[in-house]
């Protein structure tokens, strides 16, 4: 027996490169069974194939990217606005609407949002733009959790890695209703 809580695995990311297409994603997810798998063996232990199977997941926010699937253009026009604040033309409508071109056209092709940042001469600020979109994504989730009814894709991925740390340790959290178990 292990003397261990069971950990889980769970791989969060756009849908590219290894993990592109249903088939690659599930190449990594046997890849990363057999390993983990392996590691148990070699630690004198054993697991259950369904157990494990349980354990590792492989989420996609679908054909988009994280911000282009979770983000609307309404919220992601300001917030790249707030990015290219002390640019002359930034504020002015005609740069506004060419942001919502872009964001259109890498929607349509299911580009990253990082194409639209670069095509908007802004260079790839990923990561002050996650910091712009974080209270707005914390609003979000306190919403849709509120109401039990997730539909953002990084809310349901939330959802789901409750029901596996429920089915983990046995117990059931009391400071936020569980609403997603439908």
């Amino acid at each position: 027996m292990l003397d261990a809580t069971p950990t889980a695995l769970v791989v969060a990311t756009d849908a590219e490169n290894r993990w592109a297409t249903p088939e690659q994603r599930e190449r990594e997810r046997r890849a990363l069974l057999e390993a983990i798998r392996e590691e148990v063996r070699s630690q004198g232990a054993d697991i259950g194939h369904d157990y494990l199977d349980f354990l590792v997941a492989v989420h996609v926010w679908g054909a988009d990217s994280y911000e282009l699937a979770n983000f609307t253009d309404d919220e992601l026009v300001p917030a790249i606005g707030r990015l290219a604040a002390g640019r002359h033309d930034a504020e002015s409508s005609a740069w506004q609407q060419e942001l919502r071109s872009q964001l259109e056209t890498a929607r349509a092709a299911h580009d990253d949002v990082k194409v639209v940042l670069g095509r908007m001469k802004l260079g790839n600020p990923k990561v002050r733009l996650a910091e712009e979109l974080w209270p707005l994504l914390r609003t979000k989730f306190e919403r849709e959790w509120t109401a039990g009814e997730p539909v953002t894709p990084v809310v349901k991925l939330i959802a789901d890695v409750r029901r596996i740390y429920h089915r983990i340790s046995g117990i059931r959290a009391m400071v936020v209703p569980d609403r997603f178990d439908a």
